[in-house]
C-alpha cells in the first residue's frame, strides 16, 4: 500500500508540470510558425485612403540599396512608378512581376520597360471547365487563368512590405486598404522564396 501512495504523489507532484507544457504548446500552435513575440521586429503599418501607405512606399523604394523584387497585382501609381525608375538609376538590381491576365491601359508596366527595369508577367493556375454555350465549340473545355494576386516586395533582402495594398492611385485616393512593412531578414527569406517560385513561371511582353 505505501509503494501505492508514493506512485499516486509523484502523479500530483508532475501535474502542475504537464499542464504547463500543454499550456505553452498551445501557445505555440495558436501563434502559428512565423510569429514572433511582440515587439522583437520593427514594423509600421498604414491604412488607407489617405493614411500616408503611399509615401511609405516611396520611401522604401528610395532608401533601397541593392535589390528591389515586388510582386503586384496591378501597378498604376505615378508617385510609385517614378521612385522605382529613380532606384533603377542608382543601379539597384529591380525584378517585377505583374498579373498577366488583363492589364490595365493605365498600367505602368510599358512605362517601366521603356526605362530598362526587368517587368515580368504571372498568371495563377490553370482553370478548366467545359462551356455551357449551345454550339459545335461546347465539348470543348474553356481555359481561364487564376490572378497574380499578391501585393509584396522584399527590398535589399531585409525589408518587407505587404498587405492589401495595390500600387494604384485608387488604393491610395479611395480604397480601404492596409499596408506594413517590416523589417525581418528571416521574413524577407520566406518572400523571396515565394517570389523565386512565381518568377520561374513568368514571360514577357
Amino acid at each position: 500500500m505505501a509503494y501505492r501512495k508514493r506512485e499516486v504523489t509523484g502523479r500530483r507532484r508532475s501535474l502542475p508540470v504537464f499542464r504547463r507544457r500543454i499550456f505553452f504548446l498551445v501557445v505555440l500552435l495558436l501563434s502559428g510558425p512565423f510569429a514572433v513575440p511582440a515587439g522583437a521586429v520593427p514594423m509600421e503599418v498604414y491604412f488607407s485612403p489617405g493614411g500616408g501607405a503611399e509615401a511609405a512606399l516611396v520611401k522604401l523604394i528610395d532608401e533601397a540599396r541593392t535589390s528591389i523584387d515586388a510582386a503586384v497585382y496591378t501597378f498604376t501609381n505615378r508617385a510609385l512608378a517614378r521612385a522605382v525608375v529613380r532606384a533603377h538609376k542608382r543601379g539597384v538590381k529591380i525584378r517585377l512581376i505583374l498579373d498577366g491576365n488583363d492589364e490595365s491601359d493605365y498600367s505602368k508596366g510599358y512605362y517601366l520597360r521603356q526605362r530598362g527595369i526587368d517587368v515580368r508577367y504571372a498568371r495563377g493556375r490553370v482553370k478548366k471547365y467545359k462551356s455551357k454555350k449551345k454550339s459545335r465549340k461546347s465539348r470543348y473545355q474553356v481555359r481561364k487563368y487564376g490572378l497574380m494576386h499578391h501585393k509584396f516586395a522584399v527590398v535589399d533582402g531585409r525589408s518587407v512590405a505587404t498587405g492589401s495594398f495595390n500600387w494604384t492611385a485608387s488604393a491610395e485616393n479611395f480604397n480601404y486598404e492596409n499596408l506594413l512593412i517590416i523589417q525581418s531578414p528571416s521574413l524577407a527569406r520566406k518572400y523571396s522564396k515565394a517570389f523565386e517560385r512565381i518568377w520561374k513561371t513568368t514571360f514577357r511582353k
